[in-house]
């Protein structure tokens, strides 16, 4: 499978740093919320110091932007935190899903061969 199979390509413009910035999102993102718009966090920027958070729809339309400089003094706000958390504890649980059904595919080829 491709990646064109599995992720799509959404466009946003950073005020902050006043460009357009392409992010790759995997199709099947939507499917571990139930409440839309749902939040999806990341940084990006030179320093990683610019924390951006899409506002996505079922159908990973962009419905908001918000984005807002980190510094020193206040990295990460408690929300913050809780939004990044959630969103990597639920990649580690696809990719641990995904893992599992890798496991399972070579034990059965193990045992054809």
């Amino acid at each position: 499978m491709s990646d064109n199979d599995e992720f799509v390509t959404k466009l946003y413009h950073c005020r902050i740093c006043n460009n357009t910035h392409k992010t790759k999102l995997r199709k099947d993102l939507y499917k571990r919320h139930a409440k839309f718009p749902f939040s999806y966090s990341f940084l990006h920027g030179e320093l990683k110091n610019i924390l951006t958070t899409l506002y996505l729809d079922k159908n990973l339309e962009i419905r908001g932007v918000d984005v807002q400089q980190l510094s020193d003094d206040d990295l990460f706000s408690k929300d913050q935190v809780v939004s990044i958390s959630s969103t990597l504890m639920e990649e580690i649980e696809r990719l641990r899903e995904e893992n599992d059904k890798l496991q399972v595919e070579l034990l059965n080829l193990k045992e054809k061969i």
